[in-house]
């Protein structure tokens, strides 16, 4: 299967395993010509990994400290777009792709254009091991909430939403409608995009013939018999910040802000009364919410709280 030549990999980085770091690109490299690592500070450690690659396709851009994963991601799509790529495919450090994944999600995307529909991003169908009942596209119509659990007769299926990692985009898409939010720094960022695309009249779609391993939050916790997607207390700040923000945006559906609504109620109430730290979670999670309703965005810099 021959490389894309005008599809960049952008994998963005945060102190990563570098055994999983490793999967991926080795992956990446059978399926494109040009991957960029956009580091937020991760340290040396990971420029001594890479150096000692010695693959021609692989670039590295240290930024020296967290910027967030949406201006990281706006870093490696200009580089590719100075590069006069035509595609980006972005990627988390702890996302493993197939090894047709590219292909497939490459050949999708121009039948479903040649179909004369406007698509913004097509994304794989994903695994996290540690928690299968994820569903890896979801939709909201009226206030009912469509989940894909199991994958479609049709190899695709359209979607509100689809995570950043392991999304291609044609960067005529994002120059015209714009990157990620580099204010969110981190959560919601993908969401955030999804809505704003669509609000221009653009569609998104899962790729279900193909698949990517991929690692969501922390170890999932069980509540109930139920597992949530698990996060620390500095995490539930911008969990919250952001959704509250986005609740006051015109171009995010009804559907959605009742479900973000439901959403953090729920996790108030499971991290604020039953899992510790309870006293940090409810510092984080009553910050983001005063923050979002002022519209106070941006990195939070003022905290002992590192998780």
């Amino acid at each position: 299967m021959n490389k894309y030549t005008n599809v960049s990999a952008i994998v963005v980085t945060y102190h990563p395993e570098i055994h999983v770091l490793e999967q991926l690109l080795d992956a990446l490299g059978e399926q494109v010509d040009s991957i960029v690592l956009v580091d937020n500070g991760s340290g040396k450690y990971l420029k001594k990994f890479i150096e000692s690659r010695h693959r021609n396709c692989e670039h590295l851009i240290c930024l020296g400290s967290n910027h967030g994963v949406a201006a990281a991601h706006n870093i490696g799509i200009e580089w590719a777009r100075r590069k006069a790529k035509t595609h980006v495919i972005l990627f988390d450090q702890d996302s493993v792709p197939a090894s047709d994944m590219v292909y497939r999600l490459m050949s999708k995307l121009m039948e479903i254009e040649n179909r004369g529909i406007k698509v913004a991003a097509v994304g794989p169908w994903y695994k996290d091991e540690r928690n299968m009942n994820r569903p890896s596209f979801i939709s909201v119509s009226g206030l009912k909430v469509v989940k894909s659990f199991s994958r479609p007769v049709d190899d695709v299926i359209e979607s509100d939403i689809i995570i950043s990692s392991g999304s291609l985009i044609p960067i005529s898409i994002l120059v015209e409608v714009g990157g990620p939010l580099t204010e969110l720094f981190i959560d919601q960022v993908d969401l955030e995009w999804c809505f704003r695309v669509r609000s221009h009249g653009y569609r998104l779609f899962g790729v279900c013939n193909t698949t990517m391993h991929h690692s969501m939050g922390e170890n999932p916790k069980i509540f109930l018999g139920k597992k949530f997607l698990h996060h620390g207390p500095l995490r539930h700040y911008y969990i919250f910040r952001n959704a509250i923000w986005l609740l006051f945006k015109k171009y995010v559906p009804l559907g959605w802000k009742f479900l973000f609504i439901r959403t953090i109620l729920l996790r108030f109430i499971v991290y604020g009364a039953f899992i510790s730290p309870r006293l940090d979670y409810l510092e984080m999670m009553i910050k983001g919410v005063w923050h979002g309703l002022r519209g106070q965005l941006g990195e939070l810099k003022t905290t002992s709280i590192n998780h």
